[in-house]
């Protein structure tokens, strides 16, 4: 029959103090004490509601017996505590807090089957389990391995492995010693090469006793004793046995020159370009190329003036995305003094870099460029390609 229970704030159901409503505490009549609905069955709802105010929950119903839900059931623990399984008042199984299941009655049946004994357990991929017996314990090779070669492998329990004698090996078994004896019937073993590499090429031996022969090319004697089973190869030469010497001459970004016969002549040579710059002598930045036979030496004689030098250049990248540069170039003033200079006259000449610049008319400018405000170099202003005006500091080199 139903109960119905009222309470109100001041009223509620309490389990007892002394046994914590733990369903393993006894009383006092040894049964096991707890809360006591009798006849009865305990009807649970859940009354959540959803948005439109259907309910949504769900009903759970508890007898001496059974329990049974119209959803989803669920037990466990939200704490770090284990979930036991019990029968006839003995814990038999728990889920532990790291999640194993642990039987703790260490039985098992499937179906109610327990298995015979030596039986183990075995799924058949689909989720089914049943006893099987354990094949016999064998001591074998399932796979038999040749490096290079097919993997030959056991296709059943009592498979039979096959040995077949090759050319030149014959086989022979004992069964009431187990025994497998593998004899070569070509003779001694022959102490030889098969392979002989020259040249990047391998010479093979076609047969047991084939034959290898050595050809005396151009400059070459060949010459054999039977007794020693010595061979002897002699080079002739008419020049310098060894030589250690160049073929090739290569510069970055120049054609390789390379040695066309034995005794080639390689021509070392100097070019006036004092063409260049028609404002300095003809002899500036010239190169004299000296030879002395008697102690076969070159000699380079540089003639650049020791003054500054051009190494300064405007960076410049090129329509093909190379990095180049434009040099600088110097630029004298004469400035008033009043001290001495050659020639009398009152003025000095004051140098400085400049850039010369192709009008589209055809003739050449210097660009003349101001200090940095710490002398340290000179400064280029130029407009970029957004109109923005930037200022370049050029590293000129003494």
């Amino acid at each position: 029959m139903p109960i119905d229970t009222t309470h109100d704030a001041a009223q509620r159901i309490a389990g007892s103090t002394d046994y914590n409503d733990h369903v393993f505490s006894l009383d006092s009549n040894g049964d096991p004490y707890g809360y006591q609905v009798s006849n009865a069955i305990v009807h649970i709802d859940d009354t959540t509601v959803d948005t439109n105010g259907d309910e949504i929950g769900y009903n759970l119903y508890l007898d001496a017996q059974t329990m049974v839900t119209d959803g989803s059931l669920v037990m466990g623990t939200i704490a770090s505590k284990e979930l036991y399984f019990a029968t006839d008042g003995t814990i038999r199984a728990k889920f532990t807090t790291d999640g194993y299941f642990d039987l703790l009655s260490s039985k098992l049946k499937l179906n109610g089957n327990s298995g015979a004994a030596n039986q183990v357990m075995k799924s058949d991929g689909y989720g089914n389990l049943s006893w099987t017996d354990l094949p016999n314990q064998q001591q074998a090779f399932g796979n038999i391995v040749v490096t290079g070669e097919d993997t030959i492998q056991a296709d059943t329990t009592g498979d039979t492995l096959n040995l077949v004698a090759g050319s030149g090996i014959s086989l022979s078994t004992d069964g009431g010693s187990d025994t497998l004896t593998i004899s070569a019937s070509g003779g001694g073993a022959a102490q030889a090469f098969k392979n002989i590499i020259a040249g990047g090429s391998t010479m093979i031996a076609d047969s047991n006793e084939d034959t290898l022969t050595l050809v005396a090319g151009s400059n070459v004697t060949i010459t054999s004793d039977s007794t020693t089973d010595t061979i002897t190869i002699a080079a002739s030469t008419s020049g310098d046995v060894n030589q250690s010497a160049f073929t090739q001459v290569a510069s970055t970004n120049q054609n390789t020159i390379q040695a066309n016969a034995e005794s080639d002549t390689l021509t070392i040579d100097s070019d006036d370009e004092s063409s260049l710059d028609t404002r300095y002598k003809a002899d500036r930045d010239q190169i004299d190329i000296i030879t002395d036979s008697s102690t076969k030496t070159v000699k380079v004689n540089s003639k650049v003036p020791k003054t500054l030098s051009m190494v300064g250049k405007a960076p410049v990248v090129t329509k093909l995305g190379e990095n180049s540069g434009v040099p600088l170039r110097n630029k004298f003033f004469n400035v008033a003094t009043s001290d001495a200079v050659s020639g009398s006259g009152g003025y000095v000449g004051v140098s400085t870099r400049s850039l010369p610049l192709l009008q589209s008319s055809g003739s050449v400018v210097d660009i003349l460029m101001p200090a940095k405000s710490d002398n340290s170099t000179l400064q280029l202003t130029y407009l970029d390609s957004s109109g923005t005006e930037d200022i370049i500091d050029m590293e000129v080199a003494e």
